[in-house]
């Protein structure tokens, strides 16, 4: 029996805007076995050579767009840094190099972010963080002026990187004080996109249901 190809998969479930997979083409690259994906009604498959593709849920991403509704997503993603080089997969230093970025930007609630507990620190907007000199109160005031303004501008979307704690667990790597700010200013509706790098292998507890 040949061994199951190497795939990562989210630790969350993302309530994504079904409207948004209109523009994800459906996965036409080799084939993938069944044993190898979650069981999930919508997969999102990300990937370092070629767009982000759907690999499962085309017809239920088009229902719940014709009523405007969101849709659960898991997300599968082909790790750019070989399972058996746990070192890279785990500390920080070493991960970062190895980082690519999804093509695709999706709309979700900030309010499902924050219960998610993708943040490595909740930010307010009169408690940002501190970076040297740089007046990071001033900052959080002006993009809050402009959330209330303008609404959410979709392109800077926040990162979510897949299985970045332990090569388990998905975190956010950039987004904190737009999270924070959203919230505070009533803002329902917010971009993101996936990064990934490295996954725990299943047989080392990487898989989960």
């Amino acid at each position: 029996m040949s061994a199951l190809p190497h795939l990562g998969w989210s630790s969350h479930v993302y309530p994504l805007e079904a409207a948004d997979f209109a523009k994800v083409p459906d996965y036409d690259g080799g084939d993938i076995p069944v044993a190898a994906l979650p069981g999930d009604d919508v997969v999102l498959l990300v990937r370092p050579d070629g767009p982000d593709a759907l690999l499962r849920g085309r017809a239920k991403t088009e229902e719940a767009a014709a009523r405007g509704e969101t849709v659960q997503v898991r997300v599968v993603f082909r790790p750019s840094i070989a399972k058996w080089n746990l070192p890279a997969t785990i500390v920080r230093a070493l991960r970062g190099k190895y980082r690519y970025h999804g093509t695709g930007v999706y709309h979700i609630a900030p309010q499902a972010i924050r219960a998610m507990g993708l943040e490595r620190a909740v930010r307010t907007l009169d408690n940002p963080q501190q970076r040297k000199n740089k007046d990071r109160a001033a900052s959080m005031k002006r993009l809050a002026a402009s959330l209330r303004e303008r609404g959410y501008d979709d392109a800077r979307p926040i990162s979510v990187h897949l299985c970045r704690i332990f090569g388990l667990r998905d975190s956010l790597r950039q987004g904190h004080h737009r999270i924070s700010a959203c919230l505070e200013c009533g803002i329902e509706r917010m971009a993101m996109g996936f990064c990934a790098a490295g996954a725990l292998p299943r047989e080392l507890g990487g898989r989960r249901a």
